[in-house]
């Protein structure tokens, strides 16, 4: 809809007409005054862009570190829930063993008796 090269073209060239006449001397109409505002305002916020920018690649560098902290976190969990599981099975060979001796000890001396 609008091209934002245009019109900056077009407000550097009014802008620099304006600060000729400012240089030389010459008054300038509250029309032209505007044309210099207009000109300070677009120049901060393209300022403004920059530093929003900027900010913001540094926000996201930021986030990237902490979710690879978090990433470090569930790792550590993980490795957790594995010797957790680990123990788990152990016990339960152990268990089973156990019970499977047991039940043949009563067994044999019940056959016994």
């Amino acid at each position: 809809m609008f091209d934002d090269k245009f019109f900056d073209d077009w407000l550097d060239s009014q802008a620099q007409k304006v600060m000729e006449k400012v240089a030389s001397g010459e008054g300038i109409a509250p029309e032209q005054m505007m044309i210099l505002m207009l000109k300070a305002q677009t120049n901060h916020f393209t300022h403004l862009d920059v530093d929003l920018r900027n900010e913001m690649v540094l926000l996201r560098e930021d986030m990237n570190k902490r979710f690879e902290q978090v990433d470090k976190r569930f790792e550590q969990v993980d490795k957790r829930f594995e010797q957790l599981t680990s123990r788990i099975d152990h016990f339960m060979i152990w268990s089973f063993a156990t019970t499977v001796s047991v039940g043949a000890v009563i067994v044999t001396v019940i056959k016994f008796l």
